[in-house]
């Protein structure tokens, strides 16, 4: 019986539900009437009822991925409190606060993610579209014992449907959609004999674009998947199974979501927009003149305040007796050139595109080999898989067609891996046990392409100040006369000029008056329009080894005790190599009596603006100091001797163990009652960044405490699950957008740091009469970061500005809703579904707002706040015949269309003034049918 005042407590809970998140998992019995589902699933590497696990978990079943059209992993996000999905090529997963972008493969995934218990290492092989899927599991915190290295975090596995040797079964489903979205989903399994059967899904999904070019007419969210699996099965006996499967992917869409550019062309003195004078070269030069010209300046003066008290103009009129005539004599300051994109500041577009806004490509296919049998006393589990992709992500970075902003980064990468487990498990009376092993390996080669225009380049150098800079090499004296260079520098303070038009003269190249731009005219040509290119190559090789075992004791019929440890073992080298930046059409450049422009370019002027060896990007001249001091914090790497670190490959190895153990207590109050409590410690490997040679970040451990209940009530028409959490990590690697040694351009690198959280979880799911089955799930969680937040320029004598700040994820998710079956007799059924998610605001901090990711955005005078509270509603209304064999529905994906903006943001945005942001997708509709047979 449930004590009345309990039941009371708990009812009364369901009203407050509203304030927390969770996931729900709708069925159908077979009298046609939605109730509470009893899912079983395999969260402890052996099968259980989900309200058995002593683990907070939430599982979708493949019923409930057709009820809410998922089409992949992100479509469950909105379901599952404090997880984030994003991406598809590089995806991001995030549970509880805690993620790292996987970018580079030198960097592990926080969150592992397994198929049929095959880890998925690289997240670009782990994004799947869901097809004849069973269910899915999403299991939070720490994970490590069980499920292995890089589940810190916490883990999902996704488990597919095997074939079935009693019967002959078929399944098509058709979808058509808003944007001309089209979906088959076909499976088809028959039994070849009484020990054999054979089955294969396929699915396609394509689906046109929804996010304008005002330019090209071109719409931008555009889909192209096809992806499938070959099943084949065989039960020799009852005690043995063997499961041979063959999976492949093939991706190539749009980037997602879609970028855009949120320049306005108003940044006159740079993005920050409290600049002084000090902080650029132009104001540099107006502080040296001011003396001899009585200007009343001084180093903290605003660059803005410029326009106020002291008109360009009239500054140009007093550098007339000195010979000065300039260019623009109505020109109005300005030290800094940005983007002025279709949409302006708009953060909902439209948008425009030089190369069709990225692309996401993947060509993915994997053999898997699932034993098992059944000696009595246990059943020996083996698995064995071997997987390769390709995939390459290309980003348009400035997100604009502006020919002056072009650059585009695209990560391209090929990965092949190996993994194989064995494991026993067991059961006594009161024993019930798990012994194992794993072996991983993997080899994977990345390159990353940064390609710049060379317009772009000559913007960026104006933005740096190198322009003016340039033209003043010779020095500045104006009260002998202002010659050819100077008035070049002096135009530079009303808008920009372009790099290659500048006499080499005032480098100190004599050319008779004549720039790069001059002298590529001469021989039929020009310096504009060419493509920039630096490239750093990587290649790595990784091998995990572990061993674990896990037992849970029946201390008493209703105590229960579990202990489990984990031994792991992991190998890393990496290797960096990168070459000279190069200039397309280079051949075409060679200018009899001068030499090749593009050489002369970017081997003796760039290095003389930037140092070392004159690259933007990857400029590894202070790298190589470094290394060469040894301060590097790997293990083993390459002696370069007397060899330049550029065109050297440099190779860093390392191995790391760990030992990660967890102990639960639970105890069963009633039949329908569980209560427990756990400590597990977690782990994930050290690694390498790709974008940095020689770089290392040490490994990040995690300890996480949980207690909860699991409990139904009223003859088990209401489900109510509760977890409380807390953890402390130590090394947390981070993915931070910061300056990076020898690149002009900030770059994404991980950084490790120390954080803390605490949270709650909530599942409440109650079927109060027949036919309607209702749910409310919540979670909220407090994340801070402790140590080594991150930097901010404005703060250089404070090394940790950000300490003790959230790490900006949102606090509170809820999700809401309800199934309904109408009874038709004969006639079948009548479906109804209906959700609604909330997730509040992101908790800023100063390192996004020093990002541009969060808070309130300010471009020129166009000012909006990203980050804010999210709602959205998913309905369906569907009808299926008696039987469930065929059915037609119509469902509506944020229905009401809630799109919210994004940030101003990104690598393009402090030297090229091309701030990007993303967009929501809009309101979606379908109808949907199927056919089972």
């Amino acid at each position: 019986m449930v004590p009345s005042r309990l039941a009371r407590s708990l009812l009364a809970g369901v009203s407050l539900s509203s304030l927390m998140v969770v996931a729900p998992v709708t069925a159908q019995d077979s009298n046609n009437t939605l109730s509470l589902e009893e899912i079983t699933v395999t969260a402890q590497k052996r099968e259980q009822s989900a309200q058995d696990v002593p683990i907070a978990l939430n599982a979708f079943s493949g019923d409930f991925l057709d009820v809410v059209a998922a089409d992949d992993l992100r479509d469950i996000v909105a379901y599952t409190p404090g997880l984030e999905i994003g991406g598809v090529t590089q995806a991001r997963y995030e549970v509880r606060g805690v993620e790292t972008s996987d970018f580079g493969v030198g960097t592990d995934p926080a969150v592992g993610v397994y198929v049929d218990g095959i880890y998925a290492a690289r997240s670009g092989a782990a994004i799947i579209q869901f097809a004849d899927i069973e269910r899915v599991e999403v299991l939070k915190g720490p994970q490590g014992t069980l499920f292995g290295r890089n589940t810190a975090a916490g883990a999902i596995s996704v488990i597919t449907k095997k074939p079935n040797i009693e019967e002959f079964e078929g399944e098509v489903k058709l979808r058509y959609g808003r944007f001309d979205h089209r979906l088959l989903n076909a499976m088809l399994n028959f039994p070849m004999t009484d020990t054999m059967a054979f089955r294969v899904n396929l699915l396609t999904n394509e689906r046109d674009g929804y996010q304008p070019d005002a330019l090209t007419g071109e719409k931008y969210g555009r889909l192209n998947n096809d992806t499938g699996r070959l099943q084949f099965r065989w039960e020799p006996s009852e005690k043995t199974s063997f499961n041979l499967a063959y999976e492949f992917d093939r991706t190539n869409q749009d980037e997602q979501p879609p970028k855009l550019s949120v320049s306005n062309g108003q940044w006159q003195f740079g993005t920050k927009g409290d600049e002084t004078l000090l902080d650029s070269v132009q104001g540099q030069v107006l502080l040296g003149l001011a003396p001899a010209l009585g200007l009343p300046l001084t180093p903290d003066t605003p660059a803005s305040a410029l326009n106020g008290f002291l008109p360009l103009s009239s500054f140009y009129a007093a550098l007339a007796p000195f010979g000065y005539s300039p260019a623009n004599p109505n020109a109005s300051w300005r030290f800094f050139q940005d983007v002025n994109s279709a949409g302006g500041a708009d953060p909902f577009g439209p948008t425009d595109s030089d190369i069709g806004n990225g692309q996401e490509r993947r060509d993915l296919d994997g053999l898997n080999l699932t034993i098992t049998h059944d000696f009595d006393w246990a059943t020996l589990t083996s698995i064995s898989s071997y997987k390769k992709f390709t995939t390459n992500n290309l980003e348009d970075n400035d997100s604009s067609a502006d020919p002056f902003a072009y650059f585009t980064t695209d990560n391209t990468e090929r990965n092949q891996s190996f993994y194989q487990e064995v494991r026993l498990n067991g059961q006594t009376d009161r024993l019930t046990w798990t012994l194992g092993g794993s072996y991983y390996w993997e080899k994977a080669e990345q390159t990353t392409y940064v390609d710049l225009s060379t317009d772009s380049v000559a913007r960026m150098l104006y933005n740096l100040g190198a322009t003016t800079g340039g033209a003043l090499a010779g020095g500045f004296d104006p009260l002998d006369g202002i010659n050819a260079c100077e008035a070049i520098a002096l135009d530079t303070m009303g808008g920009f000029y372009n790099f290659y038009d500048m006499p080499l003269d005032c480098l100190g190249v004599p050319t008779g008056g004549l720039g790069l731009e001059n002298l590529a005219n001469l021989i039929g040509t020009t310096m504009g329009g060419r493509i920039y290119q630096e490239s750093m190559g990587q290649g790595g090789k990784f091998k995990a080894l572990a061993f674990y075992a896990d037992a849970t004791y029946k201390v008493t019929d209703r105590l229960n005790l579990t202990g489990g440890i984990r031994w792991t073992q992991d190998k890393k080298s990496w290797t960096w190599l990168n070459g000279p930046a190069t200039i397309e059409g280079r051949s075409e450049l060679d200018v009899p009596g001068v030499g090749n422009l593009a050489d002369i370019f970017t081997g003796q002027i760039m290095p003389s603006f930037v140092g070392g060896t004159g690259d933007i990007v990857y400029n590894l001249a202070d790298l190589e100091a470094v290394i060469r001091a040894g301060n590097i914090g790997c293990e083993n790497y390459t002696d370069l001797g007397s060899n330049s670190l550029e065109g050297t490959a440099f190779t860093c190895s390392d191995t790391w163990t760990n030992i990660s153990p967890r102990v639960v207590v639970d105890y069963v109050v009633s039949d329908d009652l569980m209560v427990y409590a756990s400590y597990a410690l977690g782990y994930k490997a050290g690694g390498y960044n790709t974008q940095e040679v020689g770089s290392y970040f040490d490994n990040e451990d995690v300890w996480n405490f949980e207690a909860g209940l699991k409990s139904e009530w009223f003859d088990r028409t209401l489900r109510f699950n509760l977890s409380v959490w807390k953890y402390k990590y130590e090394d947390k690697q981070s993915i931070r957008l910061e300056n990076v040694p020898g690149s002009e351009l900030k770059r994404y690198t991980t950084r490790t740091e120390d954080a803390s959280g605490k949270g709650v979880d909530v599942e409440i799911l109650w079927a109060p009469v027949d036919g309607l089955r209702l749910f409310a799930n919540a979670g909220y969680q407090d994340v801070t970061c402790t140590r080594n937040c991150g930097t901010d320029e404005d703060q250089p004598d404070n090394p940790d500005p950000f300490q003790g700040q959230p790490t900006g994820v949102p606090s509170k998710r809820v999700s809401v809703g309800g199934d309904y079956r109408f009874d038709l007799g004969n006639s079948g059924s009548l479906l109804f579904h209906i959700d609604h998610s909330y997730s509040s605001a992101r908790r800023d901090n100063g390192r996004c707002q020093v990002e541009g990711t969060c808070g309130l955005q300010v471009v020129g005078d166009v000012m909006w706040y990203t980050g804010g509270a999210k709602n959205y509603t998913n309905a369906r209304i569907g009808w299926e015949n008696e039987s469930g064999a065929y059915g037609l529905s119509v469902f509506g994906r944020n229905i009401f269309s809630n799109i919210y903006p994004g940030g101003a943001a990104g690598d393009g945005k402090d030297l090229l003034g091309a701030a990007s942001s993303s967009i929501d997708e809009p309101w979606t509709w379908g109808i949907e049918l199927k056919a089972k047979f």
